[in-house]
């Protein structure tokens, strides 16, 4: 039975089994897990090197024994009815206790307060397999919110992840099965919703579903994830590959972001995003990070931001498919919390029915919403610095964007900078946008837009605001095209 390996390549989240024919005949199908691991620590691939610009980023993926632990001979039981919180509890401790190992969960709709992984471990969901977290805050222990009197703070406490590690090396997730946060009784209760009724109303503190802290060669390969009370996966460290999931969660789900990273050498790949709040938001400090091959539906698209002070670089996004969001491309940051955000490339891209398919936002004040003179809120905070921090201004220059396809857009994009430290050094390449409304650049410089068209049907196609500008070979500077209103 030692004879198969689980084999790793070095930033290549591919496997390869090898087996002899008498072990493929012996080994039934289910009981494999998809995860590669390694037989033993002394093969772990090193870690590589951070990656030059223009070098391909790549990941170093784990290295897991091949002993395999079914949850079900811990005390599991898939009916949705038992807690099997300690047979998790009981499977992660032998798991350690062996030096590592997979950790199989069957079939089954598996309840389960929140537990913790440990290093060298996969969490292997067969098909059909559940694990989903209580749907009522009776079972975390909360008090019903319904019972707190208006004005009143909420009694209950802050909870966990549903499954969460810190501080690990070598950690997969992996399989066909499902991981399911029950998150309707959070988002009822979440302070987004308390805007919705007089002031007072109960607000209940959200758990996310992922947390992975710290995490050196991280595989996330094949689940779903779904219904999370607030994130769904939030990984940080360093070797991290995400390919092939799905995210799902109502577009009304407040901040159900699908995939939260941050670090270095991240890969996302091959995944599809229907959620209520950001498809991807990449989170400072990160560099070498690589996105590609992901279909965003529902959701705020690929964001940085919008806490950026510790910076981020070097971030290539590519062959990615856009329909329906709330965004495409973004970057949000806001005095007091800016850094700088550079070498950033995006190409290859589709976007149709996205509300606002380019968005570089150094404003932003989408947190607590800013009111204009109008009466209208608005992302867009204030202009001018008057009031406000001025420290950790926001600095983004050489960010890249080619060959990208946009219809049904009511704008085309925006740009809207700092006046004190505008961004700088943009490019658009090859791109053709259909919207209403044109484009929006705003206290900025050097923006250039090559072999660019932009079909819009409403207003000027560039409105200009104390920006510099060359679109096709012509340059404009100053402040034209309009108002900038329609684009706050």
């Amino acid at each position: 039975m030692k004879n198969t390996h689980w084999i790793y390549q070095t930033g290549i989240a591919s496997l390869a089994l090898l087996a002899s024919p008498a072990m493929a005949a012996n080994t039934p199908a289910t009981s494999a897990p998809t995860a590669p691991a390694a037989p033993s620590a002394s093969s772990a691939p090193a870690a590589s090197k951070t990656a030059r610009p223009g070098d391909e980023i790549t990941a170093a993926l784990p290295v897991i024994p091949d002993a395999k632990f079914n949850l079900k001979d811990f005390g599991g039981v898939g009916d949705y009815k038992t807690d099997n919180t300690g047979a998790f509890q009981k499977a992660i401790a032998a798991i350690k206790a062996a030096g590592g190992g997979h950790l199989i969960v069957p079939a089954g709709t598996y309840k389960t307060l929140p537990f913790t992984l440990t290093s060298k471990m996969d969490l292997h969901l067969e098909a059909d397999a559940i694990i989903k977290a209580p749907d009522n805050f009776a079972d975390y222990g909360l008090p019903d919110p319904v019972e707190t009197p208006p004005g009143e703070r909420y009694a209950g406490g802050r909870i966990n992840p549903l499954i969460s590690g810190r501080d690990l090396t070598d950690v997969a997730i992996t399989g066909n099965g499902t991981i399911d946060g029950s998150g309707a009784e959070f988002w009822m209760w979440s302070d987004k919703a308390a805007r919705r009724y007089p002031p007072g109303r109960a607000v209940v503190s959200r758990p996310h579903l992922i947390v992975l802290s710290n995490i050196q060669r991280l595989h996330i390969d094949g689940v779903t994830l779904t219904n999370s009370p607030m994130y769904h996966l939030v990984p940080s460290g360093s070797d991290l590959t995400i390919e092939n999931i799905h995210v799902v969660a109502p577009s009304t789900a407040p901040n159900t972001d699908a995939i939260d990273p941050q670090g270095e050498r991240i890969v996302i790949r091959k995944c599809t995003i229907d959620t209520g709040d950001d498809n991807v938001a990449v989170h400072c400090p990160s560099h070498d990070v690589l996105i590609e091959n992901l279909t965003c539906l529902h959701g705020h698209g690929i964001s940085i931001g919008s806490n950026t002070a510790r910076g981020l670089s070097h971030m290539i996004v590519r062959n990615c498919t856009f329909d329906g969001g709330d965004n495409g491309l973004r970057i949000k940051s806001f005095r007091s919390a800016g850094g700088e955000v550079h070498d950033i490339t995006y190409s290859d891209l589709t976007m149709k029915n996205v509300r606002r398919p380019f968005d570089i936002n150094m404003l932003y004040h989408g947190n607590s919403p800013f009111i204009l003179p109008s009466g209208r809120s608005s992302d867009v905070g204030p202009r001018s610095p008057d009031g406000e921090a001025t420290n950790n201004i926001p600095n983004f220059h050489d960010i890249h964007i080619s060959n990208l396809t946009v219809t049904n857009s009511p704008l085309a994009g925006r740009i809207i900078g700092v006046p004190e430290q505008v961004p700088h050094n943009i490019t658009f390449t090859n791109v053709k946008i259909q919207a209403d409304r044109g484009f929006l650049v705003q206290d900025a410089k050097d923006i250039v837009f090559d072999n660019v068209k932009i079909d819009n049907t409403v207003g000027e196609t560039l409105v200009l605001d104390n920006a510099t500008v060359k679109l096709n070979g012509t340059e404009k500077t100053g402040t034209s095209g309009g108002s900038t209103d329609p684009f706050y």
